[in-house]
């Protein structure tokens, strides 16, 4: 470094100090707005909440359409994303009324162009009229499954839950007429409605321990 030696007068010298300071904002998702059709519809989330409670204890809590398990992402030493409502095609099996029981495949097809992961259980709610004091949804409980380890979906591939449904005649006085299905990818809050026959009454047991209609966790994969 060179010296440059003091001149007889020194001059005075201003010093300015700066300051800054960042601030990080994230805006809350829009409402969404569901609607019946034939194919899945994608809302946007309907809350902030990235993912669902971890509780595994089957049916004995509560669950909803925000989906039922977290997943890391990961398949051995690859990366692999998550399935999200963006590359999975949701659809119901054939649905017929009984007097008791009667089980649903939920299928989860990965429509996209790359493999993703589900691991866990899938959000799964029933809509249908208002009921005074319950409202016009019905969060079904997860099953006593035990989830499998991650599940990898190559493109075409699919993952199934079964909706064990607690269904009556729909003339019965115990009978609630569901009108659409609404799941949500395990860890998501992306709503997707699928239609829901209305020749099929289901037994509303909101908050039961050991309700008839529940939904289990995901197995696979399967063509």
């Amino acid at each position: 470094m060179r010296r440059i030696g003091m001149a007889a007068a020194v001059g005075a010298v201003g010093l300015m100090t700066l300051s800054g300071c960042t601030t990080v904002e994230t805006a809350p998702p829009d409402t969404p707005s569901t609607s019946t059709v034939q194919q899945p519809v994608q809302d946007e989330p309907s809350d902030t909440t990235s993912g669902e409670s971890s509780d595994s204890n089957g049916s004995s809590s509560g669950g909803t359409a925000a989906g039922g398990a977290d997943n890391d992402g990961s398949s051995g030493g690859a990366s692999v994303a998550a399935c999200t409502a963006a590359n999975i095609t949701p659809t119901l099996g054939d649905i017929s009324p009984s007097d008791v029981q009667t089980t649903v495949p939920l299928r989860y097809t990965n429509s996209g162009s790359v493999p993703c992961n589900v691991t866990g259980f899938p959000g799964a709610t029933l809509r249908g009229p208002d009921v005074d004091g319950l409202g016009p949804e019905y969060d079904l409980a997860r099953g006593e499954t035990v989830p499998s380890t991650t599940i990898t979906l190559e493109p075409g591939a699919a993952a199934v839950a079964d909706l064990t449904l607690g269904t009556v005649n729909k003339n019965d006085e115990r009978a609630w007429i569901p009108t659409a299905f609404l799941t949500t990818a395990p860890g998501g809050t992306t709503v997707m409605t699928l239609p829901f026959p209305a020749t099929v009454g289901v037994q509303r047991q909101d908050g039961a321990t050991h309700p008839a209609s529940y939904i289990g966790a995901f197995s696979g994969p399967v063509d």
